[in-house]
């Protein structure tokens, strides 16, 4: 369904490849949070970000009509009991672009990050995406650094996280630096393999 590789984050392609080959819905779903991350959440102007995303939203709430370059949504779309979760989740999003306050930046992407997953779950599908990766994520994806506010709050998670997600959240934890380059994905699949082999 996803004919442009540029359009997904290897973490997710990594997944698609393990769990969800011929899901199409999920991988609707990853390259609608690519691109939300990418382009729905502009630099320091949540106003035009705001904009943007009322523009995605009427887009998909159009009950026929969609602008190509939102085709790959199609999947999910075209189910109405995924489309009004999908409605939710967008709103979720909308409350995560301006995260001036630390504790209601955390407790509005962990709702975003239920969506995200109620989603997955209507497909019955049972995996389950961390929103401590979802966050990183978008921290990753935006150079948003405020890595340092939130790490303590990261580090204390204790529940099992997808493999794939993990070796992303560690390689960003203890290595990234967002003045340097972006993470290798060589250097990201070597040391998925590495974790792969000890299981």
């Amino acid at each position: 369904m996803i004919t442009n590789s540029r359009d997904l984050f290897f973490v997710r392609k990594v997944q698609i490849n393990f769990y969800f080959k011929k899901n199409h819905v999920v991988q609707s779903l990853f390259f609608l949070e690519n691109i939300l991350f990418k382009s729905y959440s502009t630099k320091n102007e949540v106003f035009l970000a705001n904009i943007k995303l009322k523009w995605l939203i009427d887009q998909i709430s159009k009950p026929n009509e969609i602008d190509k370059s939102l085709l790959s949504l199609t999947p999910l779309i075209d189910n109405q009991e995924i489309k009004k979760y999908l409605l939710n989740l967008l709103e979720d999003f909308s409350n995560i672009i301006n995260f001036s306050n630390k504790n209601n930046f955390i407790q509005d992407f962990k709702k975003f990050n239920s969506t995200f997953n109620k989603i997955i779950f209507l497909v019955n599908e049972s995996f389950v995406t961390s929103y401590e990766f979802q966050i990183l994520f978008f921290f990753y994806i935006t150079k948003k650094n405020k890595i340092d506010e939130y790490r303590s709050f990261l580090l204390k998670t204790k529940e099992k996280i997808d493999i794939a997600e993990r070796v992303f959240i560690e390689i960003f934890l203890n290595n990234y630096n967002f003045n340097s380059t972006k993470i290798s994905k060589v250097h990201y699949l070597f040391n998925l393999l590495k974790e792969l082999i000890r299981k």
